[in-house]
């Protein structure tokens, strides 16, 4: 049986290529994504991309470096650490792998509090780009 430790590297795949049409291979049909900034969880293949897109945008990919991971079952949880103009944002990816080796949730937190503000911001201007 697959684990987490041997599906990351979808994920690192991904975030290197910067091709987000690569999402749609790791990417559970009934993904959920969570974010630091929106209240309820986004159910949905579309609508995860859309957010994990989104993201991509808000989070100065060039600064952008996990810095510690930690693999259990089928679940990694990716520290990570970068600037979005002068603000330092440290936080953490947790992704839930399914039996099919694709990612069925994914839950952003963000610290600290000036830094998640400063995320909400970044992603209100990528999502109306977006739309």
């Amino acid at each position: 049986m697959e684990s987490a430790k041997n599906l990351i590297h979808k994920w690192h795949d991904v975030i290197n290529s910067d091709d987000l049409n690569m999402l749609d291979s790791i990417l559970a049909e009934d993904a959920v994504f969570s974010s630091p900034v929106v209240f309820t969880p986004m159910e949905g293949i579309e609508i995860t991309k859309m957010y994990l897109h989104a993201a991509g945008q808000s989070f100065n990919m060039e600064k952008f470096k996990y810095t510690k991971e930690i693999h259990d079952g089928m679940n990694s949880v990716l520290e990570f650490e970068t600037y979005i103009d002068d603000i330092s944002v440290n936080g953490v990816d947790m992704i839930e792998w399914n039996q099919d080796g694709k990612i069925s949730n994914f839950k952003v937190m963000i610290r600290p509090f000036k830094a998640v503000q400063k995320v909400q911001e970044k992603m209100v201007e990528a999502l109306e780009s977006l739309s």
